[in-house]
């Protein structure tokens, strides 16, 4: 992946199919586990758990009163950035070299928003509480998939703030 650069009115990054297709797996996974969210799946629920975490910790009944009102209106807003993601990533992913993806500047900030999400899921799924962990026993891939994010975020990061 080439980074995101100013573009027009808004940013672009010439993406290889396969990465592409990481991408777009990663946002398509991400929009189903929120769905099971929404469905009550308690499995989704302890996945979820650094993306949607409680507001009231040492309050019981404050916290499942903010999830009856605000849960399901978060886990819409979270895969609407999952599925911001996705625009655009097929027709590169179906390609058969480095393609441009163009975002404008609402586009960048799902896109790090979900990657965020993504970000913290993968974090749990690792061990990595805190910077500097270097997670538990997972397959090295998914620690190269986490870093490889952070990449991505940091550069969409970039990209906006040289733009102000």
């Amino acid at each position: 992946m080439r980074g995101f650069q100013p573009h027009g009115e808004g940013y672009q990054a010439v993406l290889e199919p396969y990465e592409a297709r990481v991408l777009l797996s990663l946002a398509e996974q991400l929009q189903q586990l929120l769905s099971d969210g929404l469905g009550g799946n308690p499995a989704a629920d302890e996945a979820l758990h650094r993306v949607l975490p409680d507001a009231y910790r040492n309050d019981d009944e404050a916290a499942r009163e903010w999830r009856e009102l605000s849960r399901r209106g978060l886990i819409e807003r979270k895969s609407g950035f999952a599925a911001t993601m996705t625009t655009g990533l097929a027709t590169i992913a179906a390609g058969d070299g480095p393609a441009p993806l163009q975002l404008s500047e609402g586009e960048a900030l799902d896109w790090m928003r979900a990657i965020g999400d993504l970000r913290l899921i993968l974090a749990d799924r690792l061990g990595i509480v805190v910077d500097g962990d270097e997670g538990g026993d997972d397959p090295p891939e998914a620690a190269d998939l986490y870093r490889w994010l952070a990449w991505i975020q940091d550069d969409l990061v970039r990209a906006l703030d040289g733009r102000r």
